[in-house]
């Protein structure tokens, strides 16, 4: 595979499978429960987010790709000037725990990380099997070694990237559509249609 050609523009979103990640609700007993009416509802505020850094080594340089609105806010990454991205080292950049490790038709080898308060970051299309450096239930730290960016899954047009996202849900684990805007060291990246060409890893 040529790994010199610039960063393609994708078509869409890359969507997990369904029910691969989604949640299940059970039903409410005797059927006497409802929905409390839209203008009754509370918007929940979410909760300072965790100041994350980039899921890579420190002081390495890396492109960041916002494509169409249904993929953005998640982010495409690859090295600075995509001059290959196949096996390089991926960290969670912020201290947390494995909420889940799967394989998904679409995403590939996948991980989610817990990182408290609500907010979770997730890691798709990793080079290697989704439970071959870490497991549900594992602590890790900003900088433990938790896959390689591959091209795993049919979303990911066999080109090796790391589609990352940051997500929030104060109950259960998040899916796509609890994803949030970007942050890497205080920084916000996110835009349709935006790229960042040379953003350096601050997770030191």
């Amino acid at each position: 595979m040529n790994t010199s050609h610039p960063v393609r523009h994708r078509k869409g979103a890359v969507g997990l499978a369904a029910g691969a990640l989604a949640l299940s609700f059970g039903l409410e007993s005797a059927g006497t429960a409802t929905a409390a009416p839209v203008s009754a509802r509370i918007d929940v505020v979410p909760a300072a987010k965790p100041k994350f850094q980039m899921p890579f080594a420190c002081d390495t340089h890396w492109r960041l790709d916002a494509y169409g609105s249904a993929h953005d806010p998640a982010l495409d990454i690859v090295v600075k000037g995509n001059t290959g991205s196949s096996g390089k080292a991926v960290y969670p950049g912020y201290k947390g725990k494995v909420a889940r490790t799967l394989w998904d038709r679409g995403a590939g080898n996948v991980i989610i990380i817990e990182h408290g308060s609500g907010w979770y970051t997730a890691y798709y299309h990793l080079k290697d099997k989704h439970d071959r450096y870490v497991q549900k239930g594992d602590q890790v730290t900003a900088k433990t070694k938790i896959g390689r960016i591959g091209a795993t899954g049919g979303n990911s047009g066999d080109w090796a990237h790391l589609h990352y996202e940051q997500r929030y849900k104060t109950n259960g684990v998040p899916t796509e559509a609890d994803r949030k805007p970007v942050h890497f060291n205080g920084k916000k990246y996110t835009g349709t249609g935006n790229t960042w060409r040379d953003v350096v890893s601050k997770n030191c």
